[in-house]
This record gives C-alpha cells, structure tokens and sequence, in this order.
C-alpha cells in the first residue's frame, strides 16, 4: 500500500501543507506536487536538488526505536534533480535528515520500520555543517520530543532557506540557514512555534576550528514566508506568539509582539503573546511641539510648507571630505523656534559646559535653575491638561507587566542607584511620584558622573553628551562625541549662539540606499570647529523635528528599559544597548549606553543615547530572500582591490592573485566582474557573493591569457558586469627579492 504521507487532520484543527509562490513552482520537480512518504512528505526543488520543505506527523507516545537503514536515491525523482552521495563524502558537511527518522517511526512496526527506511532517501537530506547538525540543531529536534508542555501530537515543518550567500557546492549550495515551525495543540487551541538557526559563519570556518557564535532565533511565521516564499494557512499565522505586521502591531488586537528571540535554551521561547504596546511611536505622535520636516524631489520641496527643509547631499563613506555644498538645514521656521519654552530653555543651557571632554565641570546656581526650567518646561502639561510626553513614560514605567508596562512600584528603587553627588548623596531612581520621577531624570541626564569605560572621565553628563556635544582626544587630534539634537545643529550651522562656533556638514552617511528618503533622521558625517580647535564625526546622526521634550522622554524610557532589559530580557531589545523600534513605517535601533562603573558594571546616568537608521519599513527579514535581484546598491570606495601577490614563490605565473573586498554594508553579487591588467582580463564567471567586509582572492593567470601582474609594474582595475570601473590600484616594479611579497593597497 503507498504511503499516504503527512495527514492533514493529524491534530484536532486540520492543518494544511503550505503553499509555493509563483517563482518557486517555476523550479519545484513535477510542478510542486508532494511527494509522499510514510508519515511524511516534501516538495524537491530543482535548482538545489533538496527539498523546498518536508511536512510530517509525530505521535510521541507512539514512538519505537528502529534500527538505522541506508541513505538512497528516490527513484520518483530524476536522478540529476537529487544531491546524491557524492555531494556529502569526504568533507565536514552532514546528510542532515530534514525529517528527523526518530520522530516518524511510530504506529504499529511495519509502519515504523518504514517510515525509518523512507526518511533516508536523498530527498530528505541537505547540507549541514557536522557541528550545526549534531549540536544546534539537534537541541531544537530534542525540545520537540521532550517537552512536555508540546503535547503527544505534532505536525513539523521544516526546511531550508536559501538565500544569495549560499555557497555553490559539488553541483547544489550549502543553505545559509534552516527553519522549523512546530504545530500543536494545548487545551484545544492551535499553537504554532517558528524557528530559524543560521549556519552561514561557517563560511569562514568550514572546518570548525574556532569558537562560532552560532545565530539562533524564535521568529516569526510572516518571516519564515519572506524568506522561503511559502506560505501557510492564515491560521497559523494567528497561532503564533511571533505575530507580525506592520510597525509591529497586530491587526487584530493592536498590540505590539516581538519579530524574533535570540534562542540560547528553551527557556527563552515565548510561549504567549506579550500585552506591549509600543509607546515610543505613541510619544512621537504626541509631540505637539515637534517641527514637520520635507525633502528636496526632483529639485522641489515635497512639502512647501513644512517647517524644517532638510538638504541632505552627498555620498556615504566622505570621512572627512566635503561632500555637501549647502547647509543641512536649509530653512527653518524661526517664528515658531522662538515661542516655544523647551526649545528656548535648551538654548540657555548651551553656555553650561566646556567644550572639551575631561574638563572640570561644575554648576552655578543660575546654571541650576536653568536646568530647572528646561525640565518644567519639559514636564509640563499642555493647554487641554493632557499629561506630557515625561508623563506618559513615567506612567509606562509604573503600569503592570500585563498591561504593557515595565511593573515598577510607586517606591524608590535602592537597586537603581546614582554615582553622582551633583544633587545629593546616596540618590537612586525614584517612582514613588510624578516630582520624584522628575528628580531621578534629572540625575540621569545632568548628574556629573565619573565614567570607567576606558581610563577614568570625569565630570561626564548625559545632557551634555547628547542634546549639545562635546570634543573628545583621540591621540594628537579631537573627535566629536555625541551632538545627537538637530536643533543645536541648526543653531551651530547658524555660526552658533555666540558666534564663534564653525560647524560645517560634510554630507550625508546612510548604509543603504533608501536612507535619503526619511525625513525623520539625519545620518552625516561633520566637522566641527570652535576657536582653534577641530573635532570631525565621521559617522553620527539625530531624529529631526523631534522637539527636546520628546528626545529626553524616548532617551529617559529607553535608559529605564535598558535597565529592565539586564535582569528580565525585553523581547523588543537586540543585545544590552539596542532598542528596536518602528516609528512611522521606518525600522530603527535606539542604542542606549549607560555609564559605566568602577566595577564595570552599568550605572543609571546615561552615556550616550541616538537613533540607527535600519531599513525603510519592518517587513526587511533576517536574510536576504534569494529571488531578490538588487542585492545591493554600491558606490565608489564600496568595494576595494586590498592586496596582491605579483610574485608568487616558484616558477611561473599561475598563482598570481588580486584579492577585492566588499567594503559596502550589504551583499554584493560580484559574477561576471573582471580583472583587468595591461596584459589581459580574468573575469569571474563562477556565481561568487561577497558579504560584508568579506575579501576574496582571484587567480589571474597568464598562461590562459589572464590579467597577468608584472613584476615590472603595472596597474590593475576592477570592473563591475556594466564595465565600469569600481577600483584602480598601480605599483611600482619589484626587487629581486620581493618573490612570495605581498602587496597591500588598502
């Protein structure tokens, strides 16, 4: 009798087989149909010769130990479409069983013996590193097995995602990563788990000789289809604790659930849905003192009447080059910058600090009450005693955990200590009111504290640091730390307040292309000059038309957060200092650094806090999809000739290489580029995919008529598939004794 593969109604809510997009029925063997196994089936992909998915059933209470069988070809499927034999010897890269053979050998023996047998066709396999295959993802096969909480019931899918780094091998390609989503139900209601665990820093390691940070995720459903192009029932969508949609809020419930989990044991999977709602969006459309911002389109303002016109030019990677010929700021509407009380109080504060960092600071009592009044202003309700934007923070901090908040007491928190004496000895931060709270920000913004990260700096503030600015040494020359307040640039490009002060923008710095189009961050580069002194930024940015108030109500929220986040891990949080957010359909880390103590723990004074421009929307997934055509968009000094060996050791020329590094933010496709000499031309024809600071070399070799390096000297250029030229590099000729010398250009 044929195996009738995965059963559809094998839970108590039928669960259906998901569903291929266009692109990939066009590469699937036999236009897609399953091919059926006993308790499992899958979908071949022609173009790797594996599987698009596998679909199967467990019975865990009904499981039998089988003896291992032997791995063979499907003889349903055209021998040349199955990665074979050949593919897996002698190298370090596992027949990974996509269906595990110890979950499906269930029911009565004959079926189990079969379903063994059946789960070590070719079909079933794919490359996975040994030390990915038998740790990693072997933990996540136990999990489904083992835990409890799973039920005896479950229907797994699994598979490959294959992406534009996957790397050509013997005829298929080494997936950068694999997915597994787990269905089940608990106490009559469908439940559905995602995960995706990378595999792709094996790349550099192929051997697994060093210690690998292997990247491990809980994710969302919507980001498994993103990446696979396949997709499942809308229920399932539903059942996932992982639920995404735009800005991060669900259509159905309007609640915020985090995109994905760093998984490093199962008791970091999130079993249910989170009641977080996303209040740094909240705040931001409650800024009723914040300026609306337009940019330049075709040599026109998009929006004429905007208050802020923002001229963002030039290239990325200018470093100290200037590469804007106008102002950042091209009009601003100084009426309105005039009468509104936060924006003036700032101003007042500006001659507070010395310039340059280490400098003994200290505060006058007029210096006082000035801080007194930017944080009335700031606190300050509106005409319709609306509660403030400091308000609303203060309250999120105090609401429940299961009502969205961080489920701080109405007390003070002796755990919160602050290691400035500025306003007092022995101060922590304080809930127990709205005027407490208002001290405790104080502290954390304008305590002068002493910050270990490094040697000893003194007299540091938050304030200072990031609403204004200040000169760093680095060695013999300055840089600019902070200065994340798009109005004390506006102020500075407008020769300052005491017109002394030279700020020049040097163009704008986005990693990728899109950059330019948000109207609501400002990503440059800098230099800065106040009297004799010069201090450049090579990379730095702000959130623009934010008033003050809502920049030190998002830096206060994310700074309490932070500290949330190192004893109960937010799931909105990427390490200990990034905070994601989306904010208007555009995707952003809020990177947040508290002081750091003598002990090197991190104290409650802020360091640092400013916007990182991720991508254009939150829809971006993980991986790049490898159906996308653009894999990146490159500029000149994007990817660089590094080295070459002119000269190798030995007769001959045939191990001469030029090696040529990606130094762009992305992925880039360089097939079909060429290396071109005085003497000929290599091109690379094989499908080569550079990530990110990845070098490689290429042979050029003369024999064959390639680019053949002269040990008389020469020049060597790099040339894109459109035959423009990318990087030039020359050298002079060589001595006697330069065989086996390596040439470095960049």
């Amino acid at each position: 009798m044929a195996a009738q593969g995965f059963n559809t109604d094998f839970l108590a809510h039928p669960v259906q087989l998901p569903r291929l997009g266009e692109e990939l029925r066009e590469i699937a063997w036999d236009d897609g149909d399953p091919l059926h196994y006993e308790h499992f089936s899958l979908v071949m992909n022609r173009e790797t010769k594996t599987a698009f998915y596998t679909a199967h059933n467990v019975d865990r209470k009904g499981l039998i130990q089988i003896r291992r069988s032997r791995w063979k070809i499907d003889p349903r499927v055209d021998i040349a479409y199955q990665a074979g034999a050949s593919v897996y010897k002698n190298n370090d890269w596992d027949r990974g069983h996509m269906v595990r053979r110890a979950a499906i050998t269930w029911g009565t023996r004959a079926e189990a013996s079969q379903a063994n047998r059946d789960s070590f066709f070719y079909t079933n396999a794919n490359l996975q590193h040994a030390k990915f295959n038998q740790d990693e993802w072997l933990e996540l096969e136990n999990w489904l097995l083992e835990d409890p909480e799973l039920g005896d019931k479950l229907s797994v899918f699994t598979g490959p995602i294959n992406t534009i780094n996957d790397q050509p091998y013997r005829g298929t390609y080494i997936p950068s990563a694999f997915w597994k989503v787990i269905v089940f139900t608990k106490n009559g209601e469908l439940q559905c788990r995602a995960f995706l665990m990378k595999q792709s820093e094996f790349w550099d390691d192929q051997n697994g000789k060093h210690a690998l940070n292997l990247e491990n995720y809980q994710v969302s459903l919507t980001q498994i289809s993103e990446l696979t192009d396949l997709y499942f029932e809308q229920a399932l969508y539903e059942a996932n604790p992982m639920f995404y949609s735009p800005n991060n809020y669900t259509d159905a419930n309007d609640i915020q659930t985090p995109e994905m989990q760093p998984i490093e044991s199962p008791t970091d999977i999130i079993e249910t849905r989170g009641d977080y709602f996303d209040i740094v969006q909240d705040l931001w459309d409650g800024d009723e003192t914040g300026f609306s911002v337009t940019r330049m389109k075709d040599g026109r303002w998009v929006n004429e009447h905007a208050d802020i016109k923002l001229r963002e030019q030039g290239n990325r990677k200018p470093k100290h080059r200037d590469f804007a010929q106008f102002s950042l700021f091209e009009d601003v509407n100084t009426d309105k910058l005039a009468t509104l009380p936060t924006y003036q109080s700032l101003k007042a504060l500006i001659d507070n600090y010395n310039l340059v960092q280490s400098k003994k600071e200290g505060y006058t009592a007029e210096e006082l009450q000035e801080i007194n009044t930017f944080l009335d202003a700031c606190f300050a309700r509106n005409q319709g005693d609306q509660p403030s934007l400091m308000e609303q923070v203060y309250q999120y901090a105090m609401a429940e955990t299961a009502k969205g908040g961080l489920g701080y007491a109405a007390t003070k928190q002796t755990d919160l200590p602050f290691s400035s004496d500025t306003f007092g000895a022995n101060q922590c931060v304080d809930f127990t009111s709205l005027e407490t709270f208002k001290a405790s920000v104080k502290n954390m913004w304008f305590g002068l504290y002493t910050n270990y990260y490094s040697s000893p700096t003194h007299d540091c503030s938050g304030f200072e640091h990031v609403f204004l600015g200040e000169f760093k040494k680095q060695g013999a020359q300055y840089q600019v730390g902070g200065y994340h307040c798009w109005v004390k640039f506006y102020w500075d490009e407008q020769n300052g307040i005491d017109g002394k002060t030279d700020l020049n923008y040097l163009g704008s710095f986005y990693d990728g292309p899109e950059g330019q189009l948000n109207t609501d961050v400002a990503t440059l580069s800098m230099r800065w000059r106040v009297g004799n002194k010069t201090a450049h930024k090579s990379k730095g940015g702000f959130f623009v038309g934010i008033s003050p108030e809502c920049l030190l109500a998002i830096g206060t929220l994310a700074t309490i957060e932070s500290y949330r986040n190192d004893v109960d891990p937010l799931s909105f949080f990427n390490g200990e200092a990034k905070r994601r957010v989306a904010i208007n359909g555009w995707r952003y880390d809020l990177v947040v650094y508290r002081e750091t103590a003598q002990d090197k723990s991190r104290g409650m004074h802020i360091r640092s806090f400013f916007p990182v421009l991720k991508n254009r929307d939150d829809s971006k997934p993980l991986l790049d999809p490898h159906s996308n055509p653009d894999v990146v968009l490159f500029e000149e000094g994007d990817v660089a000739i590094s080295s070459a060996l002119p000269n190798p050791v030995g007769a001959g020329d045939r191990n001469e290489w030029v090696a040529i590094r990606n130094d762009s933010p992305g992925l880039l496709d360089v097939t079909g580029w060429q290396v071109k000499t005085k003497s000929g031309t290599t091109t690379l024809r094989q499908r080569l995919v550079l990530s990110p600071g990845r070098e490689h070399k290429v042979i050029v070799r003369a024999g064959g008529g390639g680019a053949a390096l002269s040990n008389k000297g020469t020049w060597i250029e790099l040339h894109d598939a459109q035959g423009t030229v990318v990087s030039k590099v020359e050298y002079k000729a060589l001595s006697r004794s330069a065989e086996g010398q390596v040439l470095t250009f960049s």
